[in-house]
């Protein structure tokens, strides 16, 4: 149970990160107070946040800490990073925040989202030579045991170390980062829509079998946002509470958002602005850093 943003660039001119981080009357920092919750949960996503992004030479940076981003300097400070860049990294083209409500696994910045997932490709990877891709994944929602079950058998398969977390999410990282590295062709998208479709034909075959077709008991939400050096990809998913998992997508446009084009991505609208539509359930959505955007349908 979670609150996510994510911003991705389709201009020369930076994207207002920390406004939407930070500054905004509905800033991911006010949400970590603020932000809805599942009816019957105490208020309040302030058990850790993250900060990942990635630069125009596709360097990835991630800053994370347990406890409320509402009043940590630190998570100014990371905003004002990803915005504007730091001696040892560069301005983000792709940022994603996220505060987490935990639901399963412990407390620990090692949990804390966004999680970091690298693999190498079995095509030929990346056009700047490195030996490995990265995928930054947050999550909101909360992923069942017969599920995990699935998961971490897939993961363990893999040979990945992610078997071993107590991480709904990092499991999740760690099956959609095999899938990546084990997929025909360089398409991010289609490996991602292909490892999706899957996980949700498991749970639709697995709640049959054990839960009278009760998709609530595999999980609760699986709504995310990837970020990839090919983009950023949003999916809202749930089983209920449709009212909470809730994603909402809007374009930023060069009059109203500092001269900035690209899109926007929040679990609830971080401003009063025009243009916010929310993300058609089951369907993977992937902004592209050339502007365009594609779907596929994977729940």
């Amino acid at each position: 149970m979670c609150r996510l943003v994510g911003l991705i660039r389709a201009s020369e001119t930076p994207i207002p990160s920390w406004y939407h981080l930070v500054g905004a009357p509905n800033s991911l920092r006010k949400q970590a107070e603020t932000g809805r919750v599942p009816k019957g949960t105490e208020p309040g996503h302030t058990d850790s946040w993250g900060i990942g992004w990635f630069d125009d030479r596709n360097d990835v940076s991630l800053i994370r800490q347990t406890g409320s981003a509402a009043d940590s300097a630190f998570f100014v400070f990371a905003a004002e990073t990803a915005s504007r860049g730091g001696a040892a990294s560069g301005v983000g083209k792709i940022v994603v925040g996220h505060l987490r409500k935990a639901s399963v696994g412990g407390v620990s910045s090692e949990n804390a989202h966004p999680i970091r997932a690298d693999y190498h490709p079995s095509s030929s990877g990346d056009p700047s030579g490195r030996p490995y891709e990265t995928l930054l994944v947050a999550h909101n929602g909360t992923i069942k045991k017969p599920l995990l079950d699935f998961l971490r058998q897939e993961v363990m398969d893999g040979g990945r170390e992610e078997g071993r977390a107590d991480s709904d999410t990092v499991l999740l990282s760690g099956y959609l980062a095999h899938c990546l590295s084990t997929a025909p062709t360089g398409d991010t998208f289609a490996a991602l829509s292909g490892a999706l479709r899957e996980l949700f034909e498991t749970a639709r075959f697995v709640a049959a079998g054990v839960a009278g077709g009760d998709l609530t008991k595999m999980y609760t939400g699986v709504n995310l946002l990837l970020a990839h050096p090919s983009g950023l990809y949003a999916l809202r998913q749930f089983s209920d509470s449709a009212e909470y998992y809730t994603l909402f997508a809007r374009p930023l446009t060069p009059d109203g958002d500092e001269g900035a084009t690209g899109y926007l991505i929040a679990s609830e609208p971080t401003d009063k602005k025009q243009g916010w539509e929310p993300l058609t359930p089951g369907v993977l959505t992937h902004f592209a850093p050339d502007g365009s955007v594609h779907t596929d349908t994977v729940g």
